[in-house]
């Protein structure tokens, strides 16, 4: 309240931050720390001005938050305080701290902390969310640019991207392969495709990064850079990295479980393929679901439906021995026109981790299921 009540006294009457500094926060442990944060930190001590200024913030206690979430309705907004406390907030998380002093001119300044000001207060702005294209990091993106006259943009648009928003996404959760595997089967194609380093700056070490290269009219944008903090804890490699020995071991290891199940006991056997099938119906559901019935843009048109979907729940229900034979090559087609679409590497979607984990475990209960049925239709009536 007591930061609330300095910025009201320095906002809309006596803007006069004489310094802009863009802030970029490392990585934490938490889901939603994992691809950092940033902030602009203005300064001017004749109004007694030190605070920070970002975005992104969610009231996870709020009743229904989880579901929203779910459906892609995120009410975000932004949020500022005194500098000093939040920095000692993000040292005690063991997160790293940089920042840039941009080389704006006095009249720049002012009307970057006139913009940051309205756009939080009142508190909170609710804002719709989106964790590519409307987060902490874009932003602060284009309240830089309309700060410099809209130089940043045309420059950002021209340069290509190091990489997509997979490639980051890779990046960024190589050490939880747990949630690199999640994320890679929800998300769609559109976070394969090439983009510019403007849409790329959605990560806030990449908009530090573009920044460091950009030069306005008047020369470079980052006039200085400092550390403030690095524990040293955790770096993002430079290329994507998967988790390629959990994933193979996972899937061969219980593609062959259900296949020793299968054949060395009836009752177990039978259990084994139908816990596979139950499995790749109730994942496959759920990507269903979040495409046609969530507001999660990047969840849309995912190819991974041709490995996982709820045609697998059919194996578990009595169909006529016909409809079971069409059932099951149908499944077989699927599965490996979605392996091969998957696997290939820059065609529609990118996941060969997918593919190697799946591609044992579908098969085998595939294999179990009709081996089961061949029994069964042999069997004299």
């Amino acid at each position: 309240m007591a930061a609330a009540m300095v910025l009201i006294a320095a906002g809309t009457s006596a803007v006069r931050a004489q310094e802009a500094w863009l802030v970029t926060y490392g990585p934490g442990e938490e889901v939603w720390e994992m691809f950092g944060h940033n902030a602009l930190w203005l300064r001017d001590p004749a109004v007694d001005l030190d605070h920070t200024y970002s975005f992104g913030y969610f009231e996870i206690d709020r009743a229904g938050f989880y579901f929203d979430f779910a459906r892609g309705v995120m009410n975000y907004y932004g949020a500022s305080g005194q500098a000093e406390r939040e920095f000692e907030f993000y040292r005690q998380r063991g997160r790293s701290i940089s920042a840039q002093k941009l080389a704006l001119e006095p009249a720049e300044v002012r009307a970057l902390h006139q913009s940051l000001h309205e756009a939080i207060y009142p508190h909170p702005q609710f804002y719709a969310y989106d964790y590519f294209r409307a987060n902490c990091s874009t932003w602060l993106r284009d309240l830089i640019n309309r700060a410099t006259g809209d130089q940043l943009r045309p420059f950002l648009l021209d340069q290509p991207a190091r990489q997509t928003y997979l490639g980051h996404t890779l990046r960024m959760t190589h050490h939880r392969p747990w949630i690199q595997t999640g994320l890679s089967m929800l998300m769609g194609p559109s976070i394969d495709r090439p983009m510019s380093a403007w849409e790329e700056s959605f990560l806030p070490e990449a908009l530090a990064q573009w920044l460091d290269e950009t030069a306005l009219a008047q020369g470079p944008l980052v006039a200085e850079r400092i550390t403030i903090h690095d524990p040293g804890v955790f770096e993002a490699p430079e290329q994507p990295r998967r988790a390629w020995l959990m994933l193979v071991s996972l899937g061969l290891g219980l593609g062959l479980l259900i296949l020793f199940l299968v054949q060395v006991d009836e009752v177990w056997g039978a259990g084994a393929w139908r816990v596979g099938a139950l499995l790749a119906g109730l994942s496959g559901s759920l990507l269903l679901l979040m495409m046609l019935a969530t507001d999660h843009r990047d969840t849309h048109w995912n190819l991974t439906c041709l490995l996982l979907n709820p045609f697998w729940l059919l194996l578990l229900a009595p169909l006529p021995a016909h409809w079971g034979l069409v059932l099951r090559y149908l499944l077989l087609l699927a599965t490996l026109l979605g392996a091969i679409v998957l696997a290939w590497p820059g065609l529609i979607q990118d996941r060969p981790g997918l593919v190697v984990l799946l591609l044992p475990l579908l098969g085998a209960t595939l294999w179990g299921s009709w081996r089961e049925a061949s029994v069964r239709w042999l069997k004299p009536s």
